[in-house]
């Protein structure tokens, strides 16, 4: 039954992502970084983020603002529009840390009698933080123009906590798909541990919403 429903969740996800990463060879973001963040929203969003793509990444008049945004300074709106953009980059760095720790984590379940949520957690987190914090520096870097010191800091301040909260949510969520619907077992062949990966990323996407509200309202900046 849980594999019934996960196939048609994961294979729209996969659709949408390739829908988006089609229509950015035409109309590519300002704002280089997003061009890569986009497609993997569509991933864990199934539809929803090729809707999110179409008024907020691809319309062609904030295509223009946003051009017009980079080589000044930056707008520090915090309207759910900003929130939900930024927020997608802690995902996308998730996604992306994700993709490079299962296969290590499964090998490592083979040779160690340690839990594989602790093995994911201890590789995942800083290779989380890493993508994410590149991500923001490009970003930034693009935007403003800063020296590497004064970007790497803006990064920090920006990314580090959402980023937090988002890998909070998404631990809580796979050790109760862990305990309950994988009985312990990480293992990239099942749909459903792909699916219980996608409904973790959503719930972290919750999580870290109200942490990047709190980031932009602080004045910082979000990736666009």
């Amino acid at each position: 039954m849980l594999n019934q429903l996960a196939l048609p969740f994961l294979i729209t996800g996969l659709c949408t992502a390739l829908m988006i990463l089609k229509d950015i060879f035409r109309f590519r973001h300002p704002v280089t970084v997003m061009n890569v963040i986009w497609p993997l929203t569509g991933l864990y969003m199934p539809f929803i983020g090729w809707v999110a793509w179409w008024y907020l990444g691809r319309k062609p008049g904030r295509q223009i603002r946003l051009k017009q945004l980079i080589p000044q300074a930056i707008n520090r709106n915090s309207g759910w529009q900003t929130i939900f953009v930024s927020t997608s980059l802690s995902a996308a760095a998730c996604i992306l840390a994700e993709v490079i720790t299962i296969p290590i984590v499964t090998a490592l379940n083979y040779f160690s009698i340690f839990p594989a949520l602790w093995h994911e957690a201890l590789i995942t987190l800083p290779l989380c933080l890493f993508v994410g914090l590149f991500f923001q520096f490009l970003a930034i870097r693009q935007r403003e123009g800063y020296s590497f010191w004064r970007v790497l800091g803006l990064a920090c301040k920006t990314e580090i906590f959402p980023l937090l909260i988002f890998q909070a949510g998404v631990f809580l969520f796979m050790a109760l798909a862990l305990k309950y619907v994988l009985n312990q077992e990480i293992n990239p062949l099942l749909t459903h541990f792909w699916f219980m990966l996608q409904l973790a990323i959503l719930t972290g996407f919750v999580f870290s919403w109200p942490a990047s509200h709190f980031v932009i309202k602080r004045g910082l900046t979000p990736v666009a």
